[in-house]
């Protein structure tokens, strides 16, 4: 039975006799003095099933635990600094965007003189470092851009380099053609044309006679 719990309540008795009847003032007492005994209201919801209570236990031990992680984990916020915080990752970012920019530079500059290089070697220029350094600073005074890997209006400069009483020595002077000869109308017999040069004394004079005449005449014939 459903009360089989309360049995306890009235005491022990013996074989054949009825429990002994109990006032509410009574039963009120007996059931506040035995601790194991909790009796409620159903319809007033004072009792809940063991597994939802447990349930419950469980559920209020796991809220207690995350508010404790939480006022761990907003205490441990208070007692940063956040100011110096921000302040590191502003000097970080600035650091990064400082580098950044110091390595694009020097790839630029890289750049630059790989193809100042390049080009300083086709304008013909007179051995030595001293011409090659004081024409590839006048070159670099212009800061001339650089596009597809060649320098805009750097032939120009070039040109004017070259008509530069200054840095006109430092260029390979190209030497004009002596006897002005285009097609071979000038003094020098023309290419390809046959040509006939004057015979020596020994070719076109008769054999004189010998210094020494000894008189020999012709060896005749044995018949």
């Amino acid at each position: 039975m459903a009360y089989e719990f309360l049995k306890k309540l009235f005491g022990n008795q013996k074989d054949g006799e009825e429990p002994k009847a109990m006032t509410y003032a009574e039963l009120e007492a007996a059931i506040d003095a035995d601790k194991k005994i909790q009796v409620v209201d159903l319809k007033a919801g004072g009792y809940v099933a063991k597994e939802k209570l447990d349930a419950k236990i469980t559920e209020l031990d796991g809220v207690k635990q995350q508010l404790t992680d939480a006022n761990d984990e907003i205490q441990s916020y208070k007692d940063m600094d956040i100011d110096g915080i921000k302040q590191k990752a502003a000097d970080w970012e600035q650091k990064y965007n400082s580098e950044t920019q110091k390595l694009n530079d020097k790839l630029i500059k890289q750049e630059r003189e790989h193809q100042m290089d390049r080009y300083l070697d086709t304008v013909g220029l007179k051995s030595g470092a001293m011409y090659r350094d004081y024409v590839r600073r006048a070159l670099e005074e212009k800061e001339l851009k650089l596009e597809d890997g060649k320098f805009l209006g750097a032939d120009d400069v070039m040109k004017e380099l070259r008509e530069n009483p200054d840095y006109k020595d430092a260029f390979v002077v190209e030497e004009p053609n002596p006897t002005g000869n285009e097609g071979g109308t000038g003094t020098e017999p023309n290419v390809g044309a046959p040509y006939f040069s004057a015979g020596t004394n020994s070719q076109t004079q008769e054999p004189k006679s010998s210094t020494f005449n000894f008189g020999f005449s012709g060896v005749r014939k044995h018949e």
